[in-house]
């Protein structure tokens, strides 16, 4: 490998030959030289040539060593089961969850699945992190050289594992698999295809917005890849041998997580005093597949011990025992064989050319989660609620979410709902299609019909974010490229418009010298959330107050009660619950007004004592912080309805530091040629390499994108090394 750049007395020779493709995509480089070819731009982005698809997989393996070395190799090390080994105590937990769920050894039954080709492809990423590794192991930390070299089934463990953790993380199993949940923050995204009728240009747009955690697994990598039948842009997690959100000339798609479950719990019984002795089923005794595993487990003087875990499996899936009880998780991701084409599903997407082609692929049904919002080049725009889903024959949501009797054979599902079976909007009256991580009725106006549907095949709710997008695309006729990029960064906080009067009005009609002094300032609020907006900071504070008090409230009440998110725009907290029937206007109303006095009363007191004033700037405390980059702050989180997601958590020096939310975004819309606006809000490496951490952060504390650059002219005016490989 060398880092070079290329002779321009090439590049008219090049652009020759793209002159004579009818369509965008780049003529194969093999005319220029025989490898795979890097042109990484200003930003870290790496702009991948390669004449076949191997060796653009050797060359994106290659390029997350370069950009996230550390994390990448981390990752896989977990996903082996072998984190404790390498890392430390800490990764103990979750080896246990990835043995006892069996994910590196269906990882290698899964490689062995894999068709010729796309097993070479596999390979090849494997080969292009090996190959990084050893030219260049002065980047890579110590400790973490140890998890060298990787394998193909380690990509395959690793991208079953994170898809595992988002099942689990959205259902009820992530209580019950130590390791395998989420931030506190939960997994959050926005989706919009806007069609012809409802795009001012006519053409159709598309809107990615997904929001995860700032770091580990969730943390997206920016690509390109230029191919002779496809010039492919977008972004995967760190680990992925494929673009998991991404556009090409002619279409594009992006995910939201959505409220399928995927997962469930039974309630076992056992069949006698011993755990050896079974448990029963449909009232007879059953005996337990049972495996055991040695786990190496390194202690802080280096030396090694280990752990003999003993794996139990029912009929139902593996065993777990917890609060003296019996539960086997069963995973339809896992039961079933459908997830071992996955990553090959996300890179046909990707060569897809249309609507029709694009369905096909969906068809295979091999991604386990994920709304899938598309819009493409001849107008189309579509949503499907997609996942791996299992067929239950009896029960709603709730019934499900519960842990069901282990003794009843007809509970134990054995088939996933098909592609004709899932919500989906095509073409849709309204022009438009949404989706931020609500149920999939509210996917577009009028919602659709949910008695269509089985009654468990999804959680019916949404959020405040969601309704405030609502608000948004109901707000226009049509809708410019500019003023979807408006949109998306609107910092407009929706339960403001439903509470705050109210709170005012009360807070004026109080006897506190406080309250009074906190009306004011919320009356001059903007009702933004942007760095300058004065009166964003105690409306925070109250809500968390609010919530607090109103929570403790249920909980003396009831002390069985259990808080969920989806009760944010319910009763408890509104005096007019959201109701389907009205979406753009429920709910409002504040449910305890004297309740939300004294939670602003705690609010106002704690902000007053802390900062010295009640208009305290959002951006002088919500810091956006990642690297050496310190900047002030925009955006808030879902629960306050803003559609501009960055959530904040404290920070050493009192302050508030981004930790989630905005991750990557891309503003799509498919004109001739598409124009694209895109931005990775942290940054695309993670490692003190070449690029700078944290980069991109200026563009997001301004709410600006950047360009997507596509062509190779583009690409050339803003490069930063080129390397050409050599496999």
């Amino acid at each position: 490998m060398k880092i070079r750049s290329m002779p321009r007395a090439l590049w008219p020779i090049l652009w020759a030959v793209l002159l004579l493709c009818a369509c965008q995509s780049v003529p194969p480089p093999a005319q220029i030289h025989d490898g795979p070819e890097i042109l990484w731009d200003s930003w870290g982005v790496p702009h991948i040539i390669a004449p076949k698809d191997s060796d653009a997989f050797y060359a994106f393996g290659w390029a997350q060593m370069r950009s996230h070395a550390d994390l990448l190799l981390k990752l896989y090390a977990v996903a082996r089961g072998r984190g404790a080994e390498i890392f430390g105590e800490s990764y103990l937990p979750a080896d246990r969850s990835v043995r006892i769920l069996g994910i590196p050894a269906l990882a290698k039954k899964w490689y062995l699945e894999q068709d010729a080709a796309f097993r070479t492809n596999l390979d090849a990423f494997a080969a292009g992190i090996n190959d990084f590794a050893r030219q260049y192991p002065e980047t890579i930390s110590d400790t973490v050289r140890a998890v060298l070299p990787v394998t193909p089934q380690d990509v395959i463990a690793h991208t079953t594992r994170v898809m595992t953790v988002f099942i689990a993380g959205t259902s009820e199993c992530g209580a019950v698999l130590p390791g395998f949940g989420f931030s506190d923050q939960p997994v959050a995204s926005n989706g919009w295809a806007l069609g012809s009728s409802y795009s001012a240009s006519g053409n159709a747009m598309l809107l990615a917005n997904p929001h995860l955690d700032w770091h580990g697994l969730e943390t997206f990598y920016e690509s390109h890849f230029l191919l002779p039948d496809v010039n492919l842009y977008g972004t995967a997690l760190v680990g992925s041998p494929v673009l998991q959100i991404a556009f090409n000339d002619h279409l594009g798609w992006t995910h939201t997580v959505n409220t399928m479950d995927g997962c469930d719990l039974y309630q076992l019984k056992r069949a006698g005093p011993a755990l050896d002795d079974g448990y029963l089923l449909d009232g007879l005794a059953q005996s337990f597949d049972t495996t055991s595993e040695i786990i190496q487990i390194r202690q802080q003087n280096g030396s090694v011990t280990s752990e003999s875990l003993l794996i139990r499996r029912a009929k139902q899936g593996p065993v777990i025992e917890m609060d003296e009880q019996m539960l086997a998780v069963r995973f339809a991701l896992l039961e079933m064989p459908l997830l071992a084409g996955m990553n090959r599903q996300w890179w046909e997407m990707g060569h897809a050319r249309n609507l029709e082609e694009f369905q096909h692929v969906l068809q295979g049904q091999h991604l386990p989660l994920f709304n899938v919002v598309y819009a493409d080049a001849d107008k189309h725009i579509m949503l499907v609620f997609n996942g791996i889903i299992p067929v239950r024959t009896m029960g709603d949501v709730a019934f499900w979410r519960a842990p069901v009797s282990g003794d009843d054979s007809n509970l134990i599902w054995s088939r996933t709902h098909s592609y004709a079976d899932l919500p989906k909007a095509i073409d849709p009256a309204s022009g438009w299609v949404q989706n931020s991580n609500g149920a999939p009725w509210y996917m577009t106006l009028p919602f659709l019909d949910k008695s269509r549907y089985s009654p468990n095949i999804a959680a019916d709710v949404t959020n405040n974010r969601e309704l405030r997008g609502l608000q948004i695309l109901n707000a226009h006729q049509q809708m410019s490229y500019a003023e979807l990029i408006a949109a998306k960064h609107s910092t407009h906080a929706l339960i403001a418009d439903q509470l705050l009067d109210e709170l005012i009005a009360a807070a004026r009609g109080s006897d506190s010298r406080l309250l009074q002094q906190a009306a004011d300032v919320l009356d001059r609020w903007d009702r933004q959330y942007l760095a300058e907006s004065q009166g964003a900071w105690l409306f925070g504070a109250w809500f968390e107050k609010w919530l607090e008090r109103t929570i403790a409230k249920a909980t003396a009440a009831d002390p069985d009660y259990s808080f969920t998110p989806a009760q944010l725009v319910g009763s408890l907290f509104y005096a007019q619950p959201f109701d389907a029937t009205a979406p753009l206007t429920t709910p409002h109303g504040l449910a305890d007004i004297p309740l939300a006095l004294l939670a602003l009363q705690d609010a106002a007191g704690k902000l007053q004592a802390t900062a010295g004033a009640l208009d305290v700037a959002w951006g002088e405390i919500a810091r956006l912080r990642r690297g050496r980059i310190d900047l002030p702050g925009n955006g808030a989180g879902t629960a306050l309805g803003v559609f501009r997601e960055i959530v904040y958590e404290p920070d050493e020096d009192g302050k508030l530091k981004s930790s989630s939310g905005d991750t990557y975004i891309a503003l799509v819309e498919f004109s001739q040629p598409v124009r694209a606006q895109v931005l990775t809000t942290y940054g695309n490496a993670s490692q003190h390499n070449i690029f700078e951490i944290g980069d991109q952060l200026p563009l997001a504390a301004k709410q600006q994108l950047r360009p997507a650059w596509r062509t190779l002219d583009e690409i050339e005016a803003n490069l930063a090394i080129r390397e050409i490989l050599r496999r």
